[in-house]
């Protein structure tokens, strides 16, 4: 009759871990099956009839990857006052600097902007993370059997497999990325819906960087199921030519909080050309240690891969705050903003009966950005529009109905606003921002 070993594990970070431990521990002879959590901190390994393993010799197969196993009872994560202030002032510091520096306000077309900066940052720390141990597995097992069905081919030929499997990753990041964003385009059927959506979204996000954080006892991450991961392992087996790419682009679907964060960040942007860019650059960054073999992924471990995880984490959460205000504008609610000195202030000028007010538009800003009228005059809105509109290339202004698209050079907007109060007014995304101010 089989016997179950439960052991405690320390070193699990995310539904990775689980893999890693997972695939590792069958491997040994007697296996029959194992089953581990990252959340409790624990791992069951069902052996034989007759057959016994140790906390020992789990660790002693699994050290390179820096876990290590106890038979003591399980030490599930517990809530800390000390690291949850750190990570409240590192989130505070990070959501400062994104919305005063403007990372957060790029677009399709800005396929150098800064935002995609911090995208390949997150990805080149995801390659030192135990997602990355995951995808390197596979380019192991793919070195491994193609040097033992042809020993005698040339080192370009041995090259091949990992050059194709990299190649499909970046394509299958793109095409699904790409996927990713037409469904959230179809998902955004109004401005509101839109609004309500992408704060759906930006509250998930937040989840997974709390993940990431390892402050509350129990992680908010949603996994995809683990039989998916372990179907996609079993590609490596496959004899196919086609395999190193298809596996490669398969591993967009594997459970990884770096991963499934930025494609939810993908699928808030409501834009396929977007999200493949967002998807495509995370996939960039993760390609060093991949080219390595994985090497960078044992450069840290301990503390150091813990701080850098810690550090994504809450950018994570601070990229999931900004989200949050972005929703907020198009629901008509103020957001999050800090003060700025730089605001300027547009007063109507009255010509034939109605008010006129200009404002210039880009995906930078509004100048001005902040525009007082009157409350029941017609108003001519004149938007100039720069070359670079990005998401500043549709104005919404719920209040008063308007949704309006701004091309390149000179737009006008006609309304009348029927009430008095202070109003947001913003880009499709709410990332650009303005304020309406109407007085009686």
């Amino acid at each position: 009759m089989p016997n179950t070993f439960h052991f405690s594990v320390a070193g699990t970070h995310c539904a990775s871990c689980e893999i890693v431990i997972e695939r590792e521990l069958k491997k040994l002879s007697g296996v029959v099956k194992v089953e581990a959590s990252a959340g409790a901190n624990t791992v069951a390994v069902t052996m034989q009839d007759g057959k016994s393993i140790s906390a020992e010799e789990c660790t002693k197969v699994l050290k390179q990857h820096g876990y290590t196993f106890s038979s003591s009872s399980s030490v599930p994560r517990v809530f800390s006052w000390d690291r949850a202030i750190l990570a409240v002032v590192v989130i505070g510091i990070i959501y400062f600097l994104l919305t005063s520096t403007g990372i957060l306000n790029y677009a399709p077309e800005e396929a150098t902007g800064k935002g995609l900066i911090a995208v390949l940052f997150v990805g080149v720390v995801a390659s030192f993370s135990s997602c990355t141990a995951v995808v390197s597995g596979f380019l192991v097992a793919l070195s491994s059997k193609a040097a033992q069905s042809n020993a005698s081919a040339t080192f370009a030929a041995k090259m091949r497999p990992h050059f194709a499997f990299n190649v499909g990753r970046l394509i299958g990041f793109a095409g699904f990325g790409a996927l990713v964003g037409a469904i959230g385009s179809q998902l955004a059927l109004s401005s509101t819906m839109n609004g309500v959506l992408i704060v759906a979204i930006a509250l998930l996000m937040i989840g997974f960087g709390v993940d990431l954080l390892n402050v509350l006892p129990a992680g908010l991450a949603i996994r995809p199921p683990k039989f998916l991961s372990h179907r996609i392992h079993s590609i490596v087996e496959s004899k196919s030519p086609f395999a190193p790419a298809i596996l490669g682009a398969a591993t967009f679907f594997l459970p990884c909080g770096f991963t499934q964060s930025m494609q939810l960040y993908a699928l808030s942007t409501g834009s396929p050309i977007q999200a493949a860019l967002i998807m495509t650059t995370f996939a960039v960054g993760t390609l060093p240690a991949l080219v390595g073999f994985g090497a960078a992924t044992s450069a840290f471990r301990g503390k150091a891969l813990e701080r850098l995880t810690f550090g994504v984490g809450a950018f994570v959460v601070a990229l999931g705050i900004a989200n949050v205000g972005n929703g907020a504008t198009l629901l008509g609610w103020q957001g999050f903003s800090f003060g700025d000195a730089s605001i300027t202030v547009a007063a109507p000028v009255l010509v034939d009966g109605k008010q006129l007010v200009t404002m210039e538009a880009s995906a930078f800003g509004y100048n001005p950005d902040v525009i007082t009228v009157r409350k029941g005059y017609p108003v001519d809105w004149e938007v100039y529009g720069g070359k670079n509109l990005g998401c500043a290339s549709t104005l919404v202004m719920n209040a008063f109905n308007v949704k309006s698209a701004i091309r390149p050079g000179d737009n006008t907007i006609a309304f009348t606003p029927t009430k008095a109060g202070t109003f947001p007014f913003s880009c499709s995304m709410g990332m650009v921002r303005g304020t309406m101010i109407v007085t009686e």
